[in-house]
């Protein structure tokens, strides 16, 4: 079974698995074996068509998914993550200007800096409790690993608007 963990494999977007091919034992003692991380590791490249290309640039920021092929439950619950996403990055940039803001007393930079933290770990359980519900839908829905890489494609971090 495949879980996401939304890491961006390289350039996103056609599925060339690609899987680790194990040394065969020879007589030369100095011959290396792939470790087992290497047996177990996976190549993945996601071409995008033409279409979700051209999607892609429309401006829409949701235009490649709506592009794709994956279920309509998949594609809202892809837009929730990256929603939740680019909501803790401008929190996260909202933290940075209240720590440098040198105009505003340290007790109330600290207020606002504990109140932005609280709730980007809000953000973040709601994060963590969409991606599962992501993958429990995938399994339920039985989706194929190219199906289920192309979804951690469309929500790596190449996908948070500044």
């Amino acid at each position: 079974m495949l879980s996401l963990n939304f890491r961006n494999p390289a350039d996103a977007a056609v599925l060339l698995p690609q899987t680790a091919t194990k040394a065969q034992p020879s007589n030369d003692d100095s011959a290396e074996l792939p470790s087992a991380a290497e047996q177990m590791r996976q190549s993945v490249e996601v071409l995008l068509s033409p279409e979700a290309q051209k999607a892609a640039r429309s401006g829409d920021k949701n235009a490649d998914i709506d592009a794709t092929n994956l279920p309509d439950r998949i594609k809202d619950q892809l837009k929730m993550i990256r929603a939740l996403q680019e909501r803790i990055a401008k929190r996260m940039q909202d933290m940075q200007a209240f720590m440098s803001d040198r105009s505003l007393s340290r007790q109330v930079r600290e207020a606002k800096m504990r109140q932005l933290q609280m709730e980007i770990m809000a953000m973040n359980s709601s994060l963590l409790q969409a991606t599962n519900q992501l993958n429990q839908a995938m399994q339920q829905m039985q989706l194929s690993n190219g199906d289920r890489v192309l979804a951690a494609t469309l929500v790596g971090p190449q996908h948070i608007q500044s």
